[in-house]
């Protein structure tokens, strides 16, 4: 609205209604859309009525929260125009979307992400954070949420290690554990452990890693180890393919190498994992290392490809650390489909003056689950904007989204809501 004029602007319409609203959204905002940082000369001082009684917009602990006004555009904090329309307001850790009216979350994804953050905090307690130490990786090295069967609901997929070394000066024992969600809680479904062997700082040795793969829309896991350090002495190195079937976790293939060293050299064949039943009794390295490719390339597994992660070398395309799921997953769990605007405790006064702010921009606001494209009232599109945690939202398009009708005093500096007589 043109500050300079006396302008009345109305939208006649029903007031939507709703229950009061919880106080969280107070919104900085993980996850969601890039947003760019941007300084601004805005002016305070404005006023607003709802029904011709003043508002003091509050925040959550109920503090006065100002509105501005910005190249024209009156601003008013997401939790005053809920109180002032009686608006639900709701904050979608699923989307990283703030939402005006109506809004269901989806709760399953609300409940699955409370589960999974509860592993991942456990585990930390457990076995430590992530710490690196020369060529030792200890504690909850990583966490990933994974759809391995595609149904759309992702499971955890965690790594932990712990601080003792094995001969070669690695991470002698490493667990991956992977949880399932059933719809009413976290079910750990794997629970294996590897135990490193192999020296990163060795190349005759392999790095141990273990391999995210992807066929027919599901997601798969791939890793080798070495036979002798699990019990196998007559193994030389096992592969396996693992996933989630029928919510268990099953492997999918697996392929032993066993090697029988005798006077004229060693003997090299192959047998399958799941059934001990001999693949290829003349094989040697070669055929091995055939056979290995042809079953990457089947599940799009590249040994040094973006999804190969390193478990225990700190230095090698190391696991995504687990903050950054957590993060995502607290998101998530705070979602809420009924928040609180509120009110300041005390009374609000509007004292004119200019100041300069390094804000946001790029928030994307639905109203009623339709993304709003705000204007000012020469319609040209304006911003939406975060400062210190909390989203303004431009007056005029929100009264027009919600069918509102509003009116600007450029004398008074005001902005009436609701029913005002014309100024």
């Amino acid at each position: 609205m043109n500050r300079h004029e006396n302008q009345t602007m109305k939208i006649f319409g029903k007031r939507l209604t709703a229950g009061l609203l919880g106080a969280a959204l107070v919104m900085s905002m993980p996850f969601a859309a890039a947003l760019t940082q941007k300084n601004i000369t805005v002016e305070r001082g404005v006023t607003v009525y709802v029904d011709d009684q003043k508002l003091n917009p509050g925040d959550a602990n109920g503090n006065p929260v100002e509105p501005m006004l910005y190249n024209g555009t009156t601003y008013l904090p997401i939790r005053a125009v809920s109180a002032a329309l009686n608006v639900p307001i709701a904050w979608d850790g699923t989307t990283s979307s703030a939402y005006l009216g109506e809004h269901k979350v989806d709760q399953n994804a609300v409940n699955r992400a409370k589960a999974y953050v509860s592993v991942i905090e456990q585990l930390q307690s457990k076995y430590g954070k992530r710490a690196a130490s020369g060529s030792i990786v200890s504690g909850l090295v990583t966490a990933m949420l994974i759809d391995f069967d595609g149904d759309g609901n992702e499971e955890l997929l965690c790594v932990c290690n712990t601080k003792e070394k094995n001969a070669k000066g690695t991470n002698k024992h490493s667990t991956y554990m992977v949880y399932h969600w059933d719809g009413s809680k976290a079910n750990c479904i794997a629970q294996h452990e590897v135990i490193s062997p192999f020296s990163q700082n060795d190349p005759d040795y392999f790095k141990r890693t273990i391999n995210i793969g992807e066929r027919d829309g599901k997601k798969y896991l791939f890793w080798e180890a070495n036979g002798s350090t699990v019990g196998e002495d007559d193994v030389g190195l096992i592969s396996l393919v693992e996933t989630v079937v029928d919510g268990q976790w099953k492997v999918t293939w697996g392929l032993r190498e066993n090697e029988d060293w005798g006077d004229n050299g060693p003997v090299v064949w192959m047998t399958d994992y799941t059934t001990g039943e001999n693949i290829d009794v003349s094989a040697g390295w070669a055929e091995l290392n055939t056979w290995q490719d042809d079953i990457k390339n089947q599940y799009n597994v590249t040994a040094d490809g973006p999804d190969a992660w390193n478990m225990c070398n700190p230095y090698d395309n190391l696991a995504p650390a687990p903050e950054i799921a957590l993060a995502k997953l607290k998101a998530i769990a705070n979602s809420q489909s009924s928040i609180l605007g509120g009110k300041a405790s005390g009374e609000y006064t509007a004292k004119r003056q200019t100041e300069k702010l390094a804000v946001e921009t790029g928030v994307k606001v639905y109203v009623n689950d339709k993304l709003i494209v705000p204007t000012d009232v020469n319609g040209k599109t304006v911003d939406v904007l975060l400062y210190k945690g909390t989203t303004y939202l431009p007056v005029r398009a929100v009264a027009n989204a919600l069918d509102q009708a509003v009116a600007w005093d450029g004398v008074s500096y005001s902005v009436y809501i609701g029913s005002h007589k014309d100024v």
